[in-house]
């Protein structure tokens, strides 16, 4: 087996047979609908998900996974031979999770194994596209140290922007308020949120009208993203056609070398809800 052992949670939004190609374990994230509670990634996905949205009468949440959950994970790894292992977790400015698998590590009372847990600060293909990174450098027999190491630089030039359909599920999941979502629907005005350097995410602007929103997105893009190959991820909430028009902008404005497509899961789409889409792009890491 490859000299590190890789795991994500259900954060990252990774396909699973990609997943499973490059031999990445799993902490799923715990949904809760109406009482009910599904495993992302487990026996919950996307489709399902936002049909239970629609029709629910509370606003379902998720919470993070428990320490046993990640004793487990890292039990699994070392079951099929792992000595080291890397954790890349979703943000510690979104969830407690990482503090959890931090914990988690601590449990385990193992001396000959090594676990790593690294704060992706960044969501959905943002964190994914790290655990891609990782997982790839692992099976080319890069060592936990230098792994780490591609990361952090990953982490620093990361971009991840997510386009709002509708501010409805902003306002029920109480990061903006009634009244301010109120205006902005009459207004039309579509938020273009991000995750700062402290993987927190913040408003970068709020543009009226979705066309005026999505040439504004791109130009932020540009800003940020230095020339060169890029691997990007574009995310979408239920809205397959708008992730196309997406994809065909960003093949035309970067030199795209590796480029996934996948949809939004409950961590983010929660929040976001139905239409949402976004896009991550860091520069291509050559392992």
């Amino acid at each position: 087996m490859n000299q590190v052992y890789v795991i994500c949670d259900s954060a990252a939004d990774l396909p699973q047979e990609l997943r499973e190609e490059l031999g990445i374990g799993l902490v799923s994230i715990p949904c809760h609908i109406e009482g009910t509670t599904y495993y992302d990634g487990v026996d919950i996905f996307a489709d399902q998900f936002y049909a239970e949205l629609a029709e629910s009468k509370e606003i379902p949440f998720t919470s993070q996974p428990s320490p046993m959950d990640y004793v487990n994970a890292y039990q699994k790894a070392i079951d099929e031979g792992a000595k080291k292992i890397l954790l890349v977790s979703l943000s510690s400015g979104l969830s407690g999770s990482y503090q959890t698998a931090v914990l988690a590590s601590t449990m385990l009372e193992n001396p000959d194994v090594e676990i790593e847990v690294f704060d992706s600060r960044s969501a959905s293909l943002g964190s994914g596209l790290q655990v891609i990174a990782a997982a790839r450098a692992a099976k080319a027999g890069k060592s936990l140290e230098e792994i780490k190491g591609l990361l952090e630089s990953n982490r620093e030039h990361t971009s991840i922007f997510f386009l709002v359909d509708t501010l409805e599920y902003l306002q029920k999941g109480g990061r903006i308020g009634k009244a301010s979502a109120v205006v902005g629907s009459l207004l039309n005005i579509k938020p273009i949120l991000s995750v700062n350097q402290e993987g927190v995410v913040y408003a970068v602007d709020k543009v009226r009208g979705k066309n005026k929103a999505f040439e504004r997105l791109f130009g932020l893009i540009k800003e940020q993203v230095q020339a060169g190959a890029v691997s990007v991820g574009v995310m979408h909430a239920r809205n397959p056609e708008e992730a196309d028009k997406w994809v065909r902008r960003v093949e035309q404005e970067f030199e795209v070398k590796e480029l996934i497509v996948t949809e939004i899961g409950p961590v983010i789409g929660t929040h976001a809800g139905p239409g949402t889409v976004a896009i991550s792009v860091v520069p291509y890491l050559e392992v």
